[in-house]
């Protein structure tokens, strides 16, 4: 056998040993991508909180819908999604919700709270979205017709979100989120708080409060 049949013998054998390699490696690397991303939804509560049966003070208004504020938008990792339609996501789908509203009201608003429950788990843990939470946000408020994110705050909120859940299980079986509450707070030290809010594209739509 010459010296050049011996070469080509011996790149084949490590061709094919690539080839190998990579077809080995290659259902692995699928098999991890989707066993972590299935699909998740986020969605209204069955029964959103309303003015029946909460008791209202001065300072707390409970409504049945805020339309003072809209939501324009849902969106995971930046991209829109829609209430009650499920969508693709990870593990940590959780911490990169966010939720773009305008306020469609005469008055400036101070802060605007949303707040999310995943009703897989046995213990509530409330999930939190806001604008105004950080002190330069609440300082400069939410003027009529300026749209913000609410997102979660930052520090280690999303790291004790995650402790939370994985103290009830794993963390792979939370695929629903259900807005719980909204609150928007006011100057004067008041507040609105309702289980709907208005929205944008109607297929957001809150469904109507139980009496």
């Amino acid at each position: 056998m010459s010296l050049g049949d011996k070469t080509s013998l011996r790149w084949n054998g490590i061709l094919a040993s690539g080839i190998v390699r990579l077809l080995v490696f290659f259902p692995l690397a699928v098999l991890t991508v989707f066993s972590q991303t299935q699909t998740k939804t986020v969605e209204w509560a069955k029964y959103p909180l309303s003015s029946h049966g909460v008791r209202t003070t001065p300072n707390i208004r409970a409504l049945d819908q805020i339309d003072e504020i809209e939501i324009e938008d849902v969106l995971f990792d930046g991209k829109p999604i829609t209430i009650g339609q499920p969508f693709m996501a990870n593990d940590d789908w959780l911490r990169d919700i966010s939720f773009r509203v305008k306020n469609v009201s005469s008055q400036k608003l101070l802060a605007i709270q949303l707040d999310m429950i995943p009703p897989e788990l046995d213990k509530g843990v409330q999930v939190v979205y806001c604008y105004g939470c950080a002190p330069t946000e609440k300082e400069k408020g939410v003027i009529p017709g300026e749209e913000v994110e609410l997102k979660m705050p930052g520090g280690n909120m999303y790291g004790w979100v995650r402790d939370r859940i994985i103290e009830n299980g794993s963390i792979s079986r939370i695929t629903r989120a259900q807005i719980r509450v909204v609150t928007v707070s006011l100057p004067d030290g008041s507040r609105w708080t309702s289980g709907c809010v208005k929205t944008a594209d109607p297929k957001n739509a809150c469904p109507s409060p139980s009496p």
